[in-house]
């Protein structure tokens, strides 16, 4: 009995462990004025409201149906910052009804990097204005 207590606790550990490490990142994603995604990093981020630049290592696009990729940019030597919120340029024009699997990996200053990933899918509603869908709702079927 003692033993079965000790490897559930041991288990417990190791899952909370596990879980503790694995971080998926979601960037904010809308939709602009010309039907292509803005995607940005959170806010939530900048907690402090600093303003302080993200340096952005490489931008990754990724077709779902056909299992190739689209776009991969590195920036390896040269610099490229933004700040929370505002559009990273993916320099990719984005097309209806595909989903995209989207990734990119950012650096601050003094920390490792983070990797942002999200799926995502526009579409036209009945009235022909462009929707944004992201997450599981990009990858169903079943569109207005």
């Amino acid at each position: 009995m003692k033993q079965k207590i000790i490897l559930y606790i041991l288990l417990n550990f190791m899952l909370s462990i596990l879980t503790g490490c694995i971080r998926i990142n979601h960037p904010d994603i809308v939709l602009k004025e010309n039907g292509q995604p803005c995607i940005s990093i959170p806010r939530s981020e900048d907690m402090l409201r600093t303003n302080r630049p993200f340096n952005i290592t490489s931008t990754d696009i990724y077709q779902t149906s056909t299992r190739s990729y689209l776009s991969e940019k590195y920036y390896p030597e040269k610099q490229y910052y933004v700040k929370a919120q505002e559009c990273i340029d993916f320099n990719y024009h984005f097309q209806n009804d595909i989903t995209y699997d989207i990734a990119f990996t950012s650096e601050e200053k003094g920390k490792g990097g983070t990797s942002w990933i999200a799926t995502i899918r526009i579409v036209k509603d009945k009235e022909g204005n462009s929707q944004l869908l992201i997450g599981n709702e990009a990858n169903s079927d079943d569109v207005n």
